[in-house]
């Protein structure tokens, strides 16, 4: 689970939002969560797509992982 506290009421993310994930980051979701962007639920992608690279993405999930150690 990436987002527990989502706002969008829909499950799937628009067609936008997927296309964008494969531009932007064509590998690095599945590398990262080792889950296709297509099965990210609609709140996951949104938070996802706002970061503006995959080296962002990467450093919030090692500090994420490394609180969660804390």
């Amino acid at each position: 689970m990436l987002v527990n506290a989502g706002r969008l009421k829909r499950l799937a993310p628009d067609k936008t939002i997927i296309g964008k994930f494969e531009r932007r980051y064509p590998n690095e979701i599945i590398n990262l969560f080792h889950i296709c962007p297509h099965a990210l639920t609609a709140n996951e992608a949104q938070y996802l797509i706002g970061f503006k690279t995959a080296d962002e993405i990467r450093n919030r999930r090692t500090k994420a992982t490394e609180e969660i150690h804390r």
